[in-house]
């Protein structure tokens, strides 16, 4: 990979690379909306069929199952979390848009800082 140190150049392999990702990732946005169809259809008809695994060609395909949390009624749920101290339930990062509307009316968040992020933004390319 040769990376040119002059200015110019370095902005264009960035906007180069970027688009190109940005094209792979929508193709790959694509396929995988189609594996989520096929996908579906798999688990209907092992569904309908009372089967869990089948194999072809290519490979086999087993259907498993797993019961995940999911909630329900989250004020109920924050109580528990608050009387038994169960933070560890929770994901562990801020939401920052809660936190930067909270600072852009004056209130500090104890325990929260700030740390700058470096960000690049692309406009006019071809």
């Amino acid at each position: 990979m040769n990376i040119s140190s002059l200015l110019p150049d370095l902005i264009d392999q960035y906007i180069t690379a970027r688009a190109e990702r940005l094209s792979l990732e929508k193709e790959a946005e694509s396929m995988k909306e189609h594996e989520e169809v096929l996908k579906k259809a798999i688990i209907a008809k092992y569904q309908e069929q009372g089967i869990s695994i089948l194999g072809s060609n290519l490979g086999a395909v087993k259907l498993t199952e797993a019961e995940e949390p999911v909630a329900q009624d989250w004020p109920v749920v924050w109580d528990y979390i608050r009387e038994h101290n169960a933070f560890e339930l929770l994901h562990k990062r801020l939401t920052n848009t809660a936190v930067k509307e909270r600072w852009e009316a004056g209130e500090e968040i104890p325990g929260v800082g700030k740390q700058k992020v470096y960000r690049l933004s692309v406009s006019g390319t071809k």
